[in-house]
């Protein structure tokens, strides 16, 4: 019976030559918890730090999309966990151990897809990155189960959350907006009910203000004049609309006017994207049988 590899040294100079000779990371039954522990800066970005001297972070690829961590992270910018922290419900209790479960990430049986980008939208940004980390620990914050049943007890303070980890990583604004906005659209959805609803209500709005600005822009280069609107009214509606539909999002607006405004420039090349990954799709199918 051939030997297993062996376990991937801690010197960070030659960690990564060692994993690619086929030596393991191997998870660390240490709980996070426990004294003596080293806690050493991600190499790729200072705002999270990982158990270990080697600043990396172990994963194992267990199927086609998930992964496994198999050494501890966690996020350490002090301002933003302070933010975070004031706004935590105190009915879960104390909000400095709440919040100090909610930036750790220590269970190497857990799946993770990395970011949850769709293959048809990572000409956008991509499953990993600088907020590679952040993501993670937003998916173990966001359950399979009912709403608001993480650890931080609110998808919303969770989704928050998500965008200030990627600030301290260096995503840049309008990035790290767009991809909260997104968070939050499936948040609202999850939550059923009356926010589902309103999320409803704000596509159709939403579809209605892109279809205006469609129609104003047309009739301002002096295409012609769709459905026989004026340019002017065309787009006026569809400046104001944002403004109106945000405030079914509450105390997310903000997610929602970030929402519409990239919506103007990002659904053109998703749409695109998504009918030429489904041609691959269908063609990879009906090609299949020549496997």
């Amino acid at each position: 019976m051939a030997e297993p590899p062996p376990a991937a040294p801690v010197e960070a100079a030659i960690a990564v030559a060692a994993v690619a000779e086929g030596a393991r990371p191997v998870p660390d039954p240490t709980p996070p918890s426990a004294g003596g522990d080293v806690w050493t800066a991600w190499q790729v970005s200072g705002s999270f730090e990982v158990k270990g001297e080697t600043g990396l972070v172990d994963l194992v690829q267990v199927d086609e999309k998930n992964f496994l961590v198999t050494n501890a992270f966690r996020f350490r910018d002090q301002a933003v966990l302070d933010r975070i922290k004031a706004k935590i419900d105190p009915k879960l209790g104390d909000p400095g151990v709440v919040i100090d479960d909610a930036r750790t990430y220590a269970d190497p049986t857990l799946k993770t897809d990395l970011a949850s980008i769709p293959p048809f939208m990572r000409w956008f940004v991509n499953n990993y990155g600088k907020h590679t980390l952040a993501a993670i620990i937003h998916d173990r914050l966001i359950t399979d189960g009912e709403p608001n049943t993480g650890a931080l007890g609110s998808d919303t303070l969770s989704d928050r959350f998500f965008r200030e980890m990627m600030g301290a990583s260096g995503i840049g604004w309008l990035q790290r907006w767009i991809m909260w906005a997104a968070v939050a659209m499936r948040s609202r959805w999850a939550a059923g009910g009356v926010r589902r609803a309103s999320l409803v209500v704000w596509g159709v709005l939403a579809a209605c203000g892109i279809s205006l600005f469609v129609v104003g822009a047309v009739a301002a280069l002096g295409w012609g004049h769709l459905l026989g609107i004026d340019a002017n009214v065309a787009l006026t509606i569809a400046v104001v609309m944002p403004f109106v539909g945000c405030l079914l999002w509450g105390k997310q607006r903000g997610a929602s006017l970030v929402a519409a405004l990239a919506a103007l420039w990002i659904f053109p090349p998703a749409i695109l994207a998504l009918v030429g990954y489904g041609v691959y799709w269908l063609l990879s199918k009906l090609t299949s049988h020549y496997d």
